[in-house]
């Protein structure tokens, strides 16, 4: 081999070390990018996380509520939030209005003045009670008297407390929209005489011929 071809050997061999050099030290400097956005959306996520959590303590205390799966709830609002492939958001979900429009259908059925049905009143107590599931909160405990649904689902409701348990929901489901940028005041605006006629009528069939299976006692 001439001379000549020895050092367009080497300069070839030479060129392709600084290329494989160049390509590993872009590779390094992409990966600790890569490491340290992940690292930062892992702390964005916890920070709003912990605040979330923060802003529920403050409800439960103000308003004698305990929230449960609390995580269910912050994907719920957050759907994209836990996943880093996903743009982060403080803008809570769709779900938050769908949640306040179930609200102003129970706010407008216990205004109305009108005597209802017991089958809606019973659809009532039922709509009520989904939506403080879906709202993961409680704000009777399990052992309480309370309508229970086919003598097994804790409604959430009695006599006692279903005025209460509406204005309530309002103040859970605002607290909720507040943190979520998703409106603002939501509440109760009271019940009719009507409506509760109508409420005592379904504990009454409930606790004295149950009613569709249901019953008016305490939890066990």
């Amino acid at each position: 081999m001439k001379l000549v071809d020895w050092f367009a050997a080497l300069s070839a061999i030479a060129t392709a070390v600084a290329a494989f050099a160049a390509w590993k030290a872009a590779s390094a400097a992409q990966k600790q990018s890569f490491d340290t956005g992940l690292s930062t959306r892992r702390q964005t996520y916890k920070t709003h996380s912990d605040s979330f959590n923060e802003w529920l303590d403050g409800i439960e205390a103000e308003f004698k509520v305990k929230f449960f799966r609390r995580y269910e709830l912050y994907d719920s609002i957050f759907p994209n939030n836990r996943n880093p492939d996903l743009e982060f958001s403080e803008v809570g979900s769709v779900e938050v209005e769908a949640w306040r429009n179930s609200f102003e259908s129970l706010v407008s059925m216990a205004c109305r003045p009108a005597r209802l049905h017991i089958r809606e009143v019973e659809g009532w107590a039922a709509d009520h009670m989904f939506l403080a599931g879906h709202m993961r909160y409680s704000y009777l405990d399990s052992s309480a008297v309370q309508l229970f649904f086919d003598d097994s689902i804790p409604s959430g409701l009695s006599l006692e407390n279903y005025q209460s348990s509406l204005g309530v929901m309002g103040a859970v489901l605002t607290g909720l929209s507040k943190f979520s940028f998703r409106g603002d005041y939501v509440g109760s605006r009271g019940f009719s005489k009507e409506f509760n006629e109508s409420f005592i009528g379904l504990i009454n069939q409930v606790a004295n011929e149950s009613w569709h299976q249901h019953s008016y006692r305490p939890g066990k």
